[in-house]
């Protein structure tokens, strides 16, 4: 009795299938990569408009002078001197309470980002630039756990809307995978809890 086995033609094809299908999955792994990118973009944008439409109405940066966190009456509970930026816990939050809840400028979900954890905001100086910044946090309240985001993510991000250096322009971060604007970041792989996107001065 003769074994018969796969011909050539029969192996080329299979392989040729098998290529197919791995081209497939590598585009939709690019495609949804890219589109995390697209979206953070998207929500960082967001919120700035947001921030100046608040300040073209009202006159001052949402959370400004504000007392308590969860502000209803901006005339009584953000009475208080304001100096133009938002460097206190209770501003914080009440950055986000006004934003969201009272004056509707965002919805809940644009705090939330595609890592699944929410955009805070701090006010330091870094790589010598004094301002307010976004951030990412654990909780949208305290406490704060420290959360790291892929690298790779924000190397794009920096690319598609900023200079593409990590320790300079609108987005900065502590990093030990440094890139530049000609970097691949999609070869990245560590991971950084120091990330800062510039909001206000």
């Amino acid at each position: 009795m003769k074994n018969k086995g796969f011909t050539l033609i029969e192996l080329a094809i299979v392989l040729i299938i098998i290529g197919l299908i791995l081209g497939m999955i590598f585009k939709g792994k690019n495609l949804i990569e890219n589109a995390k990118v697209k979206h953070l973009a998207t929500q960082y944008n967001k919120v700035i408009a947001a921030v100046n439409a608040f300040y073209d109405r009202y006159g001052f940066y949402p959370g400004d002078g504000c007392t308590t966190p969860t502000p209803t009456d901006i005339s009584t509970d953000c009475s208080a001197t304001k100096n133009g930026v938002i460097d206190t816990t209770t501003e914080y939050l009440a950055f986000w309470h006004l934003l969201i809840n009272v004056h509707g400028f965002l919805k809940a979900s644009d705090r939330k980002t595609v890592f699944g954890f929410p955009l805070h905001l701090i006010h330091e100086t870094n790589r010598g630039k004094t301002a307010t910044w976004l951030y990412f946090l654990g909780n949208e309240n305290p406490p704060y756990p420290p959360v790291s985001v892929p690298i790779k993510y924000i190397c794009a991000l920096d690319q598609m809307i900023d200079d593409g250096e990590a320790t300079t322009g609108d987005i900065v971060f502590k990093t030990t995978d440094p890139y530049s604007p000609n970097t691949d970041c999609w070869i990245l792989d560590g991971n950084s809890d120091e990330v800062r996107l510039y909001l206000l001065p």
